[in-house]
């Protein structure tokens, strides 16, 4: 099951996030939750339509994200954060330097993207049934 897929790759790279904290490796740990959030986007919309975003910079799933929202009536606020946390992708893997980032910038992309799953679980019921099943 795809979306199920999707589901468990989102929660072990939510878990791995917070685990790099640990040792300090807040570049890894931003960019396993930038890719949490990939994944659980694409748990709803796999969900949602049996299809998911292909594009590699991930811009349209905000946009497929949105579209789902208006569909079920739900707040954009999601789709929005989730912009947000992919604005972070390029600074965090690909930026011309390495630079190591730190721990003010790490908790602000963590805040948004501990907001962005309250808010998917919060909005899209299966997804809270599939934690506490797994």
């Amino acid at each position: 099951n795809r979306f199920l897929d999707y589901c468990k790759r989102a929660d072990e790279f939510f878990k791995a996030m917070n685990d790099e904290i640990i040792f300090e490796r807040y570049n890894a740990s931003a960019l396993l939750g930038i890719h949490a959030s990939i994944a659980i986007t694409d748990s709803i919309t796999i969900y949602e339509s049996g299809k998911r975003s292909a594009d590699e910079q991930h811009l349209e799933a905000v946009k497929f994200l949105k579209s789902i929202c208006n569909t079920k009536g739900i707040s954009e606020d999601g789709a929005n954060r989730l912009g947000k946390i992919l604005s972070e992708k390029n600074f965090v893997a690909y930026g011309e330097h390495f630079r190591p980032m730190d721990d003010t910038k790490l908790q602000s992309i963590r805040l948004n993207i501990e907001r962005f799953f309250i808010w998917a679980y919060r909005n899209f019921e299966y997804l809270r049934k599939i934690s506490t099943e797994g």
